[in-house]
């Protein structure tokens, strides 16, 4: 045990049951982190031991450890326990000697558990071994970055009773908010006013951080949110965060300072994001000095922002003012005590905690003033409706008088001509029936002739744009040798027997989602995928090459049996972009064009009759989902050589 001569020793003894033991303990900074136990308790640092002169050491917000010495005597007959009265620590060693003389230590702290810690509550507390008539040394490390740590002894029984006060206090402390809560909820229920919504949401958060900040929610909900710890800094800015939405609502800042609302969204907002920030990724010291440092300022903005609206006549502002004014006081004083400008007592320990409590309960009746001035704006307008309505009845009664009598003058002549006035309308009647007869044939030839989408846009507007289409599948089918088949038969025939063909082939492209582009002679051209583009165009242009393959097969069959001439086809399929619209002013027709276009016609001329021939592009899209037969690239007129590839059909 090492007594230097100028010591302070606390002494024990029945008459007191608890003290401040601040101004008995010397102290050592350890900024390094590199002093040990060892270093401590061989006597080479006392010198180095400064005695402190605060009745709660306080070294401000600061990340910073200190090794703390004081010394007991015991003249009582009670067991003694030490409290350290700030839950924002969050390492704490304690080092005291056993019977052997070898010295025990005990680790607490936020950052444990509180199933770790012998005393479960959210103050910090040790046994003081030492016997009666027994002198002691004790040693305490203490590591944060908000050095306030309050030292009380209490006997055990004092502590005990300490304790059930101070969470009697805390409980109706807590207890209020609920009541504040299931208030404004009842509230929000009845009265559909949002501010009731955002204020709930910012009293839950502001007594998370006060639960949080001492302790409570290690004190009540165990290790469930022992995570906590590590964001403090981030609840408190997360609450601030709430206040600010909630006071822009309810000041409706945006509509009466819009500029300090900016302030308020594009500053300080962003700034207390950043505080989370930094408290989420470990920077607890930087989140904790933002806090404070936003705090301030961003408690003044919100005062100056109620004034300003406060002038402009809302009344129900006042109530806010106030409510400010309270929690800036609290700010204040918190601050002040965390820069050691003020001393640590209860008072300025608990200063937010107050203000956040007179706060809460003036932003109850802010929000309750400003409903009860909605509500007499509300009567008064519907007074004032009411006396409008009044005077609109008997301008309307006189006018009504007048009409009258017009009417009555009226009636006659109009009995006279409504004879004339029937015949006209059944006439007109007749006409509207021939023009609405006309107008569907008008809309059905040009649906006729053009796609729906395009025959609208020409409806509407008189002219329809081209468009570009990325992808499609153009098909093209030929009659093999037609030339000398039309020769073998009269015109009335060939056009009967093409006619017959071409209304099959419309039938099967309408079925697959296919437009129908022209008929030139003997060959058909159709393609997918537009006006209304798809992913399904080539499978789709494919099916139907197919049906109508199958279609032409049973055809040919049944003009065989009847010694007729058969009709063999060819089908050409490409897939690429095109450009399609309308082309001339009169007998205008639906078109497309593009290279797309003229692969496909070559595709059709390269085939064979009753085969798909379709081109590399159109096989990219669809190779797994038909069999093929390669043909190898074959050369095409203009366009160099082309893959070519036979879609093989199923048996017919």
């Amino acid at each position: 045990m090492h007594l230097r001569a100028g010591d302070r020793v606390i002494v024990l003894d029945n008459s007191q049951e608890s003290f401040r033991i601040g101004k008995f303990v010397s102290y050592i900074k350890d900024t390094a982190e590199n002093i040990t136990f060892h270093d401590i308790v061989s006597g080479k640092l006392d010198a180095a031991f400064v005695p402190c002169n605060q009745d709660a050491p306080n070294f401000g917000n600061v990340q910073l450890t200190t090794w703390n010495k004081f010394t007991v005597v015991n003249k009582s007959t009670h067991e003694w326990i030490l409290t350290v009265d700030n839950y924002s620590l969050d390492t704490l060693y304690f080092y005291y000697a056993n019977a052997s003389g070898q010295y025990n230590k005990i680790k607490s702290g936020r950052c444990l558990p509180l199933s770790s810690r012998k005393y479960k509550t959210c103050t910090y507390v040790f046994d003081l071994p030492v016997a009666a008539g027994d002198t002691a040394i004790f040693y305490l490390r203490v590591s944060s970055f908000f050095m306030q740590y309050p030292l009380k002894i209490y006997t055990k029984e004092a502590f005990i009773e300490s304790a059930h006060k101070k969470d009697s206090l805390e409980g109706m402390y807590f207890g209020m908010m609920l009541l504040i809560v299931l208030y404004n909820l009842f509230l929000f229920i009845y009265v559909r006013d949002h501010a009731y919504f955002y204020y709930i949401i910012y009293v839950l958060f502001n007594a998370l951080m006060i639960a949080q900040l001492k302790g409570y929610v290690a004190d009540l909900w165990g290790d469930r949110f022992h995570f906590f710890w590590a964001y403090s800094p981030a609840i408190i800015a997360l609450s601030s965060f709430m206040a600010v939405v909630f006071s822009q609502h309810i000041l409706e800042s945006k509509r009466y300072t819009p500029r300090l609302h900016k302030i308020m969204s594009f500053v300080f907002k962003p700034l207390l994001i950043l505080v989370i920030l930094l408290s989420i990724f470990g920077y607890n010291l930087e989140a904790s000095l933002m806090n404070q440092i936003v705090g301030l300022p961003l408690a003044i903005i919100m005062y100056v922002t109620s004034i300003v609206i406060y002038r402009q006549g809302n009344k129900f502002v006042r109530f806010y003012m106030a409510a400010c004014w309270a929690y800036f006081l609290g700010v204040i004083i918190y601050v002040l005590k965390a820069f050691t400008v003020l001393p640590f007592t209860e008072f300025t320990n608990n200063a937010i905690e107050i203000g956040s409590s007179v706060q809460l309960i003036m932003f109850s009746i802010t929000i309750a003033d400003k409903v009860n001035e909605y509500r007499k704006e509300k009567a008064a307008a519907q007074q004032e409706l009411v006396e409008s309505m009044k005077k609109n009845e008997m301008l309307i009664t006189e006018h009504n008088r007048m009409l009258e009598t017009k009417v009555s003058e009226r009636t006659s002549e109009l009995k006279k001509s409504l004879t004339n006035l029937e015949l006209s309308q059944i006439e007109l009647q007749d006409k509207n029936q021939i023009i609405t007869r006309e107008k569907q044939r008008s809309d059905e030839l040009l649906w006729n002739i053009l796609p729906e989408e395009v025959a609208e846009e020409l409806k509407q507007k008189g002219s329809a744009e081209a468009k570009h289409y990325e992808n499609v599948s153009v098909l093209f089918t030929d009659f093999k040798d037609f030339t000398n088949i039309s020769e073998k038969m009269s015109p009335q025939q060939l056009v009967f027997e093409i006619h017959n063909c071409f209304k099959v082939f419309d039938e099967i492209v309408e079925k697959h989602n296919i437009e129908k582009i022209k008929t030139i002679g003997d060959s058909y051209m159709c393609a997918g995928g537009l006006p209304n583009p798809n992913n399904t165009h080539a499978s789709d242009t494919v099916k139907a090459a197919i049906e109508i393959i199958e279609f032409m097969n049973d055809l040919n069959r049944q003009k065989k049996a009847k010694g007729l001439y058969p009709f063999e086809i060819r089908v050409g399929i490409n897939s690429g972009p095109v450009v399609a619209g309308i082309v001339g002013i009169k007998k205008f027709a639906y078109d497309i064009w593009g290279d797309t276009v003229n692969i496909a016609s070559r595709l059709e001329n390269s085939g064979e009759p009753g085969k798909i021939n379709i081109s590399g592009s159109t096989y990219s899209l669809i190779k797994d989902q038909f069999d093929f037969t390669y043909r190898g690239k074959i050369a095409v007129k203009g366009k160099g050589e082309v893959d070519m590839y036979f879609v093989n059909q199923p048996d017919i």
